[in-house]
């Protein structure tokens, strides 16, 4: 009999076994594990069970057994180092199960009690006759199911019996079906033997095996975290397997609190095919995190730990074997379990994949990971090759950054190619796991719950924050132990500084943080100044290292400065748009944007020209924080790029600058460099206190845009808050919580978790009682206001920790049944089914409320024709006229509205869209809701790129003259 390794299936995958083992043996009427009201976790048999026709053995008489069975999983996470240790741990585990059973009796928390019970373990017992641990056990749990507390209790156990880990193993070997279900019970030879059966030549991990290869390049490219490539002193290579930290995550829907990579790890553990019993009901994860938060790193993270799994049985070369035994440490250091379930991971940068579709290749994600993968291997790998690699091994596919994708027409694209990707695996019964990273800035174009759980990235404690600041500053300085202390000692002091621990609440910002503090003892209180005194350090220590150019840059601080600003505007200009998503500059362009600024500055045009060569030529190695990126140039960090935009974007008089913030408020892909704008605006003058607020109260007045039904200003003041830009500036803080409570107005449209977060932020500031205020303004108003204040709590209810305050709130809300099932479906995003008849549609609705108004005819039709895109949703009125709209609230994969957004560029048609909509009764507000999802996603992502560079060139005109 085989030695299976049972510990490395991990809890969730041993019960899906248990149960697949008890239906081959018990039969097919087993009932899946779930969660008992004693917490314990257990399966179930009604009906009749003849031991002497099963693969588990004597059991003691009778041999049939009658009724009600439940089979209670005990896994051992790993194995104690003498046996009767073993016996003992299982001996507790049991007189707690039995004691929980004596307790339901006696306090009638069971509807049912069990007239057998089988407990299930991957323990080692002895068969030592009397002395050895099955009849040690065996005796226990007969004097405990007889003891005089289970028989006054009224628990009445017939009869019991033990499956322990030979067993189990015997039932494998009579089952071998099962056993191939669970990948972490297979061995290189079953693999092997898997592979030739079913003619896939991939996986074999041979040197001329294709996955290998692939496996062996990612595991040395993921290696290394960006921000540590920069050299001088101090600049030891920050490995990931060095630094890598699991940050804390919240997990929507009232799933509590979470390590992000545990979990999704614990999730991988398990058997995800769509027809194994006990399966996950939500497989997949989307990892939603601010910027520099780790969405990034986690991904590696993940990857790295699946690809040193399977890695670690073969044989390696020595850098190799290095990086795999490393990343095998940073999993132990960080607490974390090897993978049992051996997923083939693959990592996929969603902006190139973006790039490809918007180049007009329908490819889908199987054709694309084939290519790629045939682009760094020797062999070619086709789809088709894949799918059958998808059939039979377990995958792990990780979707990165699909905040980069900015175009809605690209993300919708993306989202297909996710769906049918899912499709496909289902059909196949495939063993997938998909991952995806976005920011939660944009992300209103849900991926569907019924797939996906979210993980909510959080802050990261100050204590977790100072550990992982030591670890940077140990490995930076590993041979320099009075600047290691020194430094060490300065990151203590910020960590526990109220105003800079708040600038250690992610690991970008720790690390940006350790350099800082070599050379500044003074740290900087906001986000923009914290990575612009990043780019100073970085620059002082290029001009100090003595290298060639460092003389240049020091004579040329300026015009260096303003390169990196120009070049950071024109690559997030250029990455709006999907087929920029890769954010490289060409050489070629980065040499005419210095020549011209030279030029500019009077310089002859043969100096000039040989400057800019000059500055062209060091980006090719590194300049400052210009680093040669795919052929060209470009940010290792996507938040310093951001810093260098706002920086450009900030540059020239207050109304031209106040007007270019204007410009792009709207937008997703420029949030981040918009409040890096405005912390440079407001670290420079308190006179842009007032010049915000103004700007913020008259954002959402555009009839083009519908006004303030769809407001994009409380969402702003939100983030101006949490980047801690109004600290120590109590009316400025006051007048953006005004403009944040603008979302209690009506039921918002998009940034619902984001702006819950914040009002559940400003529950336990000094802000409170004036929340509380206006919560309870929003109870004494309409139905529409009601409903507002209802969607933002009952999500803060279901995804964020209990706010005593809110929670009373809430209930102060008193909504009838009816608009509580209204306000119930936008939170969840129902399609309402069962509840909303397929008639009447949204689009009829807003169809008939424009009717009245006089329009002429191409314009009625250019106005029907884009309120189309609502036909797919639907509603129905419920009690008393005008009635309570109930809509099918459901915007996974909305098409991209483009005739509607042609149809609002008319000022005729705006003007008249925009006053029917003030006339529809407020009862009416989730239908105003779908439009405003549907719509505002797609108007705040129109191209303003474009735009902000014709009125920087015309206000740097305009400032020369």
């Amino acid at each position: 009999m085989p030695d299976y390794d049972l510990t490395r299936l991990g809890t969730r995958a041993f019960e899906q076994m248990v149960v697949a083992l008890a239906r081959e043996e018990l039969g097919s009427a087993v009932q899946a594990f779930g969660d008992g009201r004693d917490g314990g976790r257990e399966a179930t048999f009604e009906g009749t069970i003849t031991w002497s026709r099963t693969h588990v053995g004597e059991i003691a008489e009778p041999d049939a057994w009658s009724g009600f069975t439940v089979l209670q999983a005990k896994f051992q996470v790993k194995a104690k180092s003498f046996p009767q240790d073993n016996a003992m741990w299982l001996q507790q585990e049991i007189r707690s199960e039995i004691s929980n059973w004596v307790k339901a009796a006696k306090n009638g928390a069971r509807t049912r009690l069990p007239d057998y019970l089988i407990f299930v373990t991957n323990v080692e017992l002895s068969a030592v006759a009397r002395v050895g641990g099955i009849d040690t056990l065996t005796s226990y749990v007969q004097r405990k199911l007889r003891s005089k507390d289970a028989v006054e209790a009224g628990l009445r156990v017939k009869g019991f019996a033990i499956w322990h880990a030979d067993q189990l193993r015997s039932m494998l070997d009579a089952h071998q079906g099962v056993r191939w279900a669970f990948p972490g019970l297979l061995t290189v030879g079953d693999v092997l033997s898997m592979l030739s059966r079913d003619s896939v030549r991939l996986g074999s991990l041979e040197v001329c095996d294709p996955l290998r290869q692939e496996l062996l390049f990612a595991l040395k490219a993921d290696r290394w975290v960006r921000l540590s490539q920069s050299g001088g002193a101090g600049d030891a290579k920050l490995w990931l397997d060095d630094i890598a930290i699991d940050l804390p995550a919240k997990v929507e829907d009232g799933g509590g609190s979470v390590q992000a990579v545990r979990h999704v790890l614990e999730i991988g553990d398990t058997v995800l095919r769509p027809r194994t019993p006990g399966r996950s009901r939500m497989p997949h994860v989307v990892v939603v995190g601010g910027p520099g938060q780790g969405k990034s790193t986690i991904s590696q993270l993940i990857a790295q730990a699946y690809r040193a799994a399977m890695l670690n049985a073969v044989d390696l070369g020595p850098s190799t074997r290095e990086i795999v035994a490393g990343t095998l440490a940073a999993l132990e250091r960080l607490g974390l379990s090897v993978p049992g379930n051996l997923r083939w991971p693959v990592r996929i940068d969603l902006a190139k994949y973006a790039e490809e579709l918007a180049a007009g290749s329908d490819v889908t994600l199987l054709r694309w990971i084939s290519q790629q993968l045939s682009k760094r291997t020797e062999g070619e790998v086709t789809a088709q090759e894949l799918r059958g690699w998808l059939a039979a091994w377990p995958w792990a596919l990780i979707l990165d950054g699909l905040d980069e994708v900015p175009s809605q027409a690209s993300r919708r694209a993306v989202y297909e190619k996710i769906d049918d990707l899912l499709t496909l695996a289902e059909d196949s019964d495939a063993d997938l796991l998909v991952v995806v990273t976005t920011r939660p800035t944009g992300y209103d174009e849900r991926l569907p719950a019924d797939a996906f759980r979210h993980l909510f990235l959080q802050r990261l404690p100050a204590e977790q924050a100072a550990m992982f600041a030591q670890q940077i500053t140990d490995k930076r300085f590993t041979d320099d132990d009075e600047m290691r202390a020194k430094v060490a000692e300065r990151m203590r002091e910020a960590a526990q500084d109220p105003v800079t621990q708040r600038l250690m609440e992610t690991p970008l910002q720790v690390t940006i943080m350790s350099f800082i503090v070599e050379k500044f003892p003074t740290l900087p209180p906001d986000r923009f100044s914290l990575f612009n005194l990043y780019y100073r350090t970085m620059f002082e220590r290029e001009v100090a290292k003595g290298i060639p150019i460092a003389r240049f840059l020091s004579q040329h601080r300026i015009d260096i400065d303003r390169l990196h600003a120009l070049v950071g505007l024109h690559l997030q200009a250029a990455s709006e748009e999907a087929d920029g998503a890769e954010a490289v500059m060409s050489t070629e362009d980065l040499h005419a944007l210095a020549r011209r600024q030279f030029v500019d500055k009077g310089f002859g045009s043969e100096e000039a020209g040989r400057h800019a060569t000059d500055l062209a030529q060091a980006a090719t190695h590194r300049l400052v924080l210009l680093a040669p990126r795919d052929g060209g140039v470009g940010f290792d960090v996507r938040s310093l790029q951001e810093l260098m935009a706002a920086r450009s974007i900030t540059e020239g008089e207050d109304l031209q600058v106040l007007e270019r913030l204007r410009l792009i408020a709207h937008h997703p892909h420029w949030r981040n460099t918009w409040l890096l704008a405005a912390g440079h605006l407001l670290e420079s003058s308190s006179r842009f206190q007032k010049s915000i607020l103004s700007l913020l109260g008259n954002l959402d007045s555009d009839p083009h845009r519908l006004r303030n039904l769809f407001p994009t200003a409380p969402s702003l003041a939100k983030d101006i808050l949490e980047d801690n830009l109004a600290r120590i500036h109590p009316s400025f803080e006051l007048g953006l919580v005004q403009v944040m409570f603008g979302a209690l107005q009506r039921p918002t449209a998009t940034d619902v978790a984001g702006l819950c977060g914040g009002l559940a932020r400003l529950a336990v500031t000094s802000h409170r009682a004036v929340l509380v205020e206006r919560l309870a303004s929003a109870a004494a108003g309409n139905v529409e206001q009601r409903a507002a204040a209802g969607v933002l709590l009952g999500t803060v209810a279901s995804a964020f920790t209990d706010h005593p305050s809110l929670e009373v709130a809430r209930r102060n809300l008193a909504l009838s049944e009816v608009e509580k099932q209204a306000v119930d479906l936008w939170i969840t995003r129902s399609d309402g089914a069962g509840q909303i008849p397929k008639g009447q549609t949204v689009a009829s609705y807003f169809k008939a409320l424009t009717a009245p108004f006089e329009l002429s005819s191409d314009n009625r039709r250019a106005l029907e024709d884009g309120l189309a895109v609502l036909d797919r949703h639907h509603y129905v009125m419920k009690g008393t006229a005008p009635g309570t709209a109930w809509a099918d609230m459901s915007i996974h994969y909305a098409p991209v509205p483009e005739l509607l957004l042609k149809a609002l560029a008319n000022d005729e048609i705006a003007q008249v869209l925009d006053v029917a909509l003030g006339l529809a009764p407020p009862p009416h507000w989730a239908l105003v809701t779908v439009l405003g999802a549907v719509l505002k996603p797609a108007q705040d992502r129109l191209p303003v790129g474009p735009a902000l560079l014709e009125a920087i060139d015309r206000d740097t005109e305009a400032n020369r003259l």
